[in-house]
């Protein structure tokens, strides 16, 4: 016997057809009768007089339908009570600032559109802080970089791949060279992410490893401030390719790093045994969706940029 057995038999004996109750359960007639016939032969009864018209419940169905009501009931509100704690709730978020920016808003706003009643808090930190709140549980999840090795607490799911980029105003001398080494970079001026950045504790580790000195002029955690001043010619910036996007096109030289560091990934961070309710896994599932397979499309922007200029600003 089978709870979907008894279900279909409650439906029947109450809408007193079997077609009416197929479609009720939204099911197929032939279905309904399987599981009635189910019914009957293991307990060796018959359920209706189906002679009758609409049929009618045996003294034994009568009997049975006494019995599984309450069963029937109960899972009916459970089911109700399911659906309602997926479709409300709160929970607490974080990611870089520059996801939070360019890359979430789209399946937050494709998630509260399917769960308008669900309340999502949004924090913006960089890489050390976002490990710290997961693994504290102030946070629910996080987009960010794997954890580190050693943290046996927190899981991840990986999403996408990503690469570090050196930035540079338009033209810059350092467009010319191939391949640019991290010493002709530190010649230069440097802005760079904060100091609990995953990129900059990359950046900063291979510059200590070669001996190479190097000046940073500003830190910010910021990527889009970063750019600006790149822009102006404040300095040199070492960033991830995932912060880069369209508009940025004719504003920056960029060249890939990728053989001086390591590409790494973005995914979701999450505390491991910490009880997820519907409403965060729904919500793990639609932004997965939305970021899994990013991939930065990177042309050699510094000679595009100079190429592609308007006639009048070329020379």
């Amino acid at each position: 016997m089978e709870l979907r057995e008894l279900v279909s038999f409650y439906h029947v004996a109450r809408l007193r057809s079997v077609s009416r109750a197929a479609r009720a359960l939204e099911l197929g007639q032939p279905t309904v009768t399987t599981h009635l016939r189910k019914l009957e032969a293991e307990f060796g009864i018959t359920l209706f007089d189906r002679i009758k018209r609409p049929i009618q419940l045996t003294s034994e169905g009568i009997t049975l339908l006494d019995l599984v009501t309450p069963v029937v009931t109960a899972v009916d509100i459970l089911k109700t009570q399911m659906d309602y704690s997926e479709r409300l709730g709160s929970f607490m978020v974080g990611a870089y600032q520059d996801l939070v920016m360019h890359h979430l808003p789209r399946g937050i706003q494709f998630f509260r559109s399917q769960y308008p009643d669900v309340h999502i808090r949004l924090m913006a930190r960089a890489y050390a802080p976002l490990i710290q709140l997961v693994k504290s549980g102030e946070l629910d999840l996080a987009f960010c970089s794997p954890p580190p090795s050693d943290e046996p607490s927190l899981e991840f799911q990986e999403l996408f791949e990503y690469n570090v980029v050196l930035m540079t105003p338009p033209g810059h001398t350092l467009l010319e060279r191939h391949p640019i080494q991290l010493q002709d970079i530190a010649e230069w001026p440097l802005i760079l992410t904060g100091p609990e950045s995953l990129t900059r504790q990359k950046v900063e580790q291979s510059l200590k490893s070669q001996g190479i000195t190097y000046d940073v002029v500003l830190a910010m955690d910021d990527t889009e401030s970063i750019k600006r001043y790149v822009e102006i010619g404040m300095g040199l910036a070492i960033c991830s390719d995932f912060t880069l996007h369209e508009e940025d096109h004719y504003k920056l030289g960029v060249v890939r790093l990728d053989h001086i560091f390591q590409s790494s990934v973005i995914g979701v961070c999450t505390l491991k045994g910490k009880f997820l309710g519907r409403a965060v896994r729904n919500f793990i599932d639609t932004m997965s969706d939305q970021m899994r397979g990013f991939h930065a499309e990177l042309l050699d922007w510094g000679y595009e940029t100079q190429e592609s200029a308007p006639s009048g600003e070329a020379d």
